[in-house]
């Protein structure tokens, strides 16, 4: 910046000569005065400047750089997950457990679109789809190509065209969904009142286990770090088993699905102390998560029974 502060200016006036003070003289600039500012950007000179995202040097208006704006097609994603019951702290069998290679998405509706995919990906994505409702329909599929479900499962959605955008789609594929019967391996460990056996108050001295699937009393015999296990029909009692989340007890070749679960716990004299219906889920295949169980003391009648009836009116 170039500015003479109070100058003195002389100014030829009829030959003779007038001094003016105080004016100034004023350097050139593009910014009105300021030498030192930036150069306006200019797209297409292959010199990013703000505002600009990129400067490619062309006009190309289909690549990702278009008026020195980035540009990335709309993506549309797809996702797929097995079996989730979050409700039962079941976070879903993995790819392996439904013998599942491969998982072909097919799109229909203002486009069409079809991939096949990796399962273990559990997404697919599309890139520039028309903007509009589509049906997605999910297949898992097994290494030899063949269908792992009864029918393709869908849902709908409404897909933006907006670039720069990505959206997904979540497609849970059931147990009902599925087309063989898969049986899996259900791990748990159980607690009184959120202690272990002889730190509970009363100490839990035996217990008894019964598990329904589809209201049928499971006979399977469970085992646990080598000891002798005890059948889950709830026709036979065991020693309190302090089971912990590398050495849980277990139960294999369970039909896969949802399960109940009625414990009881007993002193060393035979008195049941806890007792608990609990909800739950056998996932497909080996690789299933430690399911905790806290039992908690039974319903006193004595205490939770109703009111009875109003006191009687005096004589």
């Amino acid at each position: 910046m170039r500015r003479a502060g109070a100058a003195l200016v002389l100014v030829a006036l009829g030959g003779g000569v007038a001094s003016v003070a105080g004016a100034a003289m004023v350097g050139c600039g593009n910014d009105g005065g300021n030498a030192d500012a930036a150069p306006p950007a200019v797209c297409g000179d292959m010199v990013v400047m703000p505002p600009e995202q990129c400067d490619d040097g062309n006009d190309d208006q289909t690549d990702s750089c278009r008026n020195c704006r980035s540009f990335q097609p709309h993506i549309t994603r797809v996702r797929w997950s097995f079996n989730p019951d979050p409700m039962h702290d079941f976070l879903g069998d993995g790819c392996l457990d439904v013998a599942a290679s491969t998982v072909k998405v097919e799109l229909s509706g203002a486009g069409t679109a079809s991939k096949t995919t990796t399962c273990s990906q559990f997404q697919t994505t599309f890139e520039g789809l028309p903007a509009g409702t589509y049906t997605a329909a999910v297949t898992p599929l097994d290494n030899s190509g063949a269908s792992l479900v009864r029918s393709p499962v869908t849902i709908t959605f409404t897909a933006s065209a907006e670039p720069n955008m990505t959206e997904q789609h979540d497609v849970v594929i059931g147990p009902p969904d599925w087309s063989r019967p898969y049986t899996g391996t259900f791990l748990f460990l159980l607690k009184w009142a959120m202690k272990a056996c002889n730190t509970a108050s009363p100490p839990v001295a035996r217990q008894r286990v019964l598990m329904t699937i589809n209201s049928v009393p499971v006979n399977t015999v469970t085992t646990w770090n080598g000891m002798p296990g005890y059948r889950l029909d709830g026709s036979q009692t065991a020693p309190c088993v302090l089971s912990t989340i590398s050495l849980a007890e277990r139960a294999a070749n369970l039909p896969f699905g949802p399960a109940r679960l009625t414990v009881w716990g007993m002193d060393a004299v035979g008195a049941v102390r806890y007792q608990g219906t609990f909800d739950t889920f056998v996932g497909a295949g080996t690789a299933n998560p430690v399911l905790q169980f806290d039992v908690g003391p039974p319903v006193d009648a004595g205490v939770d029974a109703a009111i009875d009836a109003a006191i009687d009116a005096p004589p």
